[in-house]
């Protein structure tokens, strides 16, 4: 909130301004009545009632000006907390994204940023606003009735106690409503992206079992908070509207035994209702703190998950003198505490313009592998150099403008041919996009394509095959002409004889580049300099 605490102050010192215009109207009120109705006068009447338009009117033009700013206030710093957290989630390692259901991260960055936001702003706005008009109401109230004032407020320490009371049901409602609907949005988005499979599988009629269950369960916890937030609004509102009653009893015998003039009773009236307002806003906040605390523990749980690789504080640059020269001494890393899923001891010196190929069971560490070479990782041991220099003096961006993979699981971003070709190299010509995309194999199907390198593509490539988003994924890779490139199964959707094709077009346009190939496919790869082979965590060397 700091960045936008002008506009902020501005929004505030308006807000109180019409507060100011809002507590005379109930003044205006009692003049038009005593002094002008009671006494017959109806020039005061006509000149009060015009005054009143036109403070209605100022108002209303100036409330309308200060709701605008305060939107745009209140969207900014909701987008800059989510920027935020998204850029966490942006540094964050694989292992995170296995452990955390893609709904429910979505559900955090969304529903409860919106909630920390919509309580940072609206409580702060309410407590100014609402001070400054319970501080003029009461005075006033004081002023035409202390006794009144006495009664208005008799209930109001059972109206604190009770909501006490409330409080951990409203968080504990709070949390379970925010969880079923994780758990629902994670559902959605794990069946949409697996249509495919529920339909092969004829598991659409479980599947909507399971949803009509989660729906169930969501509405039950729905229901049960908004019982809890009816009751813990209604009970002090009930409160209130006793007050109020006593209120008119008490003033209604003043008046009628002259004591009090009617205007006052109806000013007195209208300014209690003005002072009872930011008091029922203020008992609200406390319980809109509760929801809000319950949605920031969730958003913090994001904000504060560790961030496996940083970025050096003065990082070296290799630049144009990269060659690709890679060591990896005695590299050790693992994803658990029993140390069996990772790697050990591995020691590789993989030489500028090298090709080695890598190959190994399911389960042997070649993912592991490719993510500390692509730094999603530091080692636990041992240490990883690129042409002498320490992968941790290197910054992230550079490492990975050096070093591109291409992996088997290709991801394409809903938009254009081009713009997931360019992806990595947002300012590339259209000359550079075609010759990459030459390269891969790709250019005539995508010249057949309505609108050729212009066609929109769906979320994910979904409208293409196996083999062309691949190939696509490989033109972005052969685009950003990286030093090292590394091949993680990237020909598994190729048939053998594209395949061959596939790698004779490696050989040619990388003959001077470090290649890291990990494949299954041992027979289709030609011309290799040296082969590895990674079971469980451990690498050695194959003897052709």
């Amino acid at each position: 909130m700091r960045p936008e605490i002008g506009p902020l102050i501005l929004v505030m010192v308006i807000a109180a301004v019409m507060t100011g215009f809002a507590l005379a109207q109930p003044y205006l009120t009692k003049l038009l009545i005593d002094d002008g109705l009671m006494r017959g006068n109806m020039d005061r009447v006509v000149q009060f009632a015009v005054l009143i338009i036109i403070m209605a009117l100022i108002v209303f033009v100036v409330s309308g000006i200060n709701r605008w700013l305060y939107v745009g206030l209140s969207g900014r710093i909701l987008f800059r907390l989510r920027e935020d957290v998204f850029q966490r989630l942006m540094m964050l390692s694989p292992d995170f994204y296995g452990r955390w259901r893609t709904g429910d991260i979505v559900s955090r960055l969304d529903g409860d940023v919106a909630e920390v936001q919509r309580f940072s702003t609206d409580s702060l706005l309410a407590v100014v606003n609402g001070s400054l008009a319970l501080i003029g109401s009461i005075a006033i109230m004081l002023w035409l009735s202390p006794q009144l004032t006495l009664i208005a407020f008799a209930l109001l320490p059972l109206q604190i106690l009770f909501l006490r009371l409330m409080r951990p049901r409203v968080e504990q409602s709070s949390r379970d409503l925010r969880e079923k609907s994780a758990t629902l949005s994670s559902f959605l988005i794990e069946r949409l992206e697996s249509v495919k499979v529920i339909q092969a599988m004829s598991g659409a009629e479980q599947e909507q079992a399971r949803l009509r269950g989660l729906n169930r369960s969501y509405l039950h916890d729905l229901l049960r908070l908004q019982v809890v937030n009816h009751v813990t609004g209604g009970v002090p509102g009930m409160l209130t509207s006793i007050a109020t009653a006593m209120v008119f009893i008490v003033g209604g015998y003043h008046v009628t035994d002259g004591t009090a003039t009617l205007g006052t009773l109806i000013a007195f009236s209208a300014y209690m209702g003005r002072a009872t307002g930011p008091v029922q806003s203020f008992l609200g906040l406390y319980v809109a703190y509760q929801r809000a605390m319950v949605s920031l523990i969730r958003v913090r749980a994001l904000r504060r998950h560790k961030v496996p690789v940083k970025d050096p504080s003065k990082p070296k640059e290799i630049g144009d003198r990269a060659r690709g020269h890679i060591i990896l001494d005695q590299v050790g890393f693992y994803h658990d505490k029993a140390q069996q899923q990772g790697i050990r001891d591995v020691c590789l010196d993989i030489k500028a313009g090298e090709k080695i190929l890598i190959t190994g069971p399911s389960g042997g560490g070649k993912s592991t592998l490719i993510d500390l070479l692509h730094r999603h990782y530091d080692p636990l041991m041992g240490s990883i150099t690129l042409d002498g220099i320490s992968y941790k003096e290197i910054a992230l961006k550079e490492l990975r403008r050096i070093i591109a993979v291409v992996d088997q699981n290709t991801i394409l971003f809903r938009g254009t041919v081009r713009d997931n070709i360019t992806y990595g190299v947002p300012g590339a010509s259209m000359d550079q996009v075609i010759v990459a995309a030459q390269a891969a194999r790709i250019d005539d199907f995508i010249q057949s394509l309505p609108a050729g390198y212009d066609t929109v593509i769906g979320e994910r490539g979904a409208q293409l095959s196996g083999g062309q988003k691949q190939r696509l994924s490989i033109a972005r890779a052969l685009l950003m002409d990286p030093k090292v490139l590394i091949l993680d199964e990237a020909t598994s959707a190729l048939d053998n004889e594209t395949e061959v094709e596939f790698q004779e077009m490696l050989d040619q346009f990388f003959e001077r580049r470090t290649r890291i190939i990990i494949s299954h496919h041992v027979g289709a790869i030609g011309n290799l300099d040296r082969i590895f082979s990674l079971r469980d965590g451990q690498l050695t060397e194959v003897t052709p």
